[in-house]
C-alpha cells in the first residue's frame, strides 16, 4: 500500500466544529468589549466636558446660558471652543442615533443643558434633576447609552441611570452633572 498524506473527512469535520465553537464564544465577547469601550469613552468625554464647563465658569463667573430658552447643547457647546478653547473640539456621542431630526439639526453631540436655568421654568427631568440642582449642579450632560434611547423625561420620573451590571445593553442614560452632584452615573 502506498503511504497517503492528508486528512480524513472526520478529522476535517472535527476541526471545523472546534473552530465554530471558538467563534461562537469569541464574537459575543468582542461585541461586549466594544460596548464597554464606548461606555468608557462616554465617561471620559463627559469628564472633559464637565472640566470645560468648570473652566468657563471660573473665567465668566457663570455657567453657559444665553437667556430665554437658550440653555441646551446647541447654544452652550460653541462657547467651550471659541473664542477661548476650553475644549479643542466637542466630543461626539457614540450612542446617538444618527438620523433623529434633533440630532441632525444640532449635531451628534452629547445632549447638554444648563439645568440650573431649566428647573426655574420647567419640571423637565423630574425629581433627580431638581435634587441635583438643589445640591449645586448647574450643567447636565447625557448620553442615551447602549440602548440608544434617551430616558430622561418628566413622565418617566426623570433620569434613568445606566448600570452595566444589568447587562451591557440595559436601559438607562449615562449622565454627568457639573459641578458633581449626587446621582451622577459616572
Amino acid at each position: 500500500m502506498k503511504n497517503r498524506f492528508g486528512f480524513t473527512l472526520i478529522e476535517l469535520l472535527i476541526v471545523v466544529a472546534i473552530i465554530g465553537i471558538l467563534a461562537a464564544i469569541a464574537v459575543p465577547n468582542f461585541l461586549n468589549a466594544r460596548t464597554r469601550a464606548l461606555v468608557a469613552r462616554c465617561y471620559s468625554d463627559m469628564r472633559a466636558i464637565s472640566t470645560a464647563f468648570d473652566m468657563y465658569n471660573l473665567d465668566n463667573n457663570a455657567y453657559p446660558y444665553f437667556g430665554s430658552n437658550y440653555w441646551e447643547s446647541y447654544w452652550i457647546y460653541p462657547v467651550l471652543t471659541t473664542p477661548i478653547a476650553y475644549l479643542s473640539t466637542i466630543p461626539l456621542d457614540p450612542f446617538t442615533i444618527k438620523d433623529t431630526p434633533q440630532r441632525v439639526a444640532h449635531g451628534h453631540y452629547y445632549p447638554g443643558w444648563n439645568v440650573f436655568e431649566v428647573v426655574k421654568v420647567s419640571t423637565w427631568g423630574g425629581k433627580p434633576v431638581q435634587d441635583a440642582v438643589r445640591a449645586g449642579a448647574h450643567m447636565l450632560t447625557v448620553s442615551s447609552g447602549p440602548d440608544r434611547h434617551e430616558d430622561i423625561a418628566t413622565q418617566n420620573g426623570g433620569l434613568l441611570p445606566y448600570n452595566g451590571s444589568n447587562g451591557l445593553n440595559s436601559n438607562g442614560d449615562i449622565y454627568r452633572f457639573t459641578p458633581g452632584a449626587q446621582g451622577d452615573s459616572g
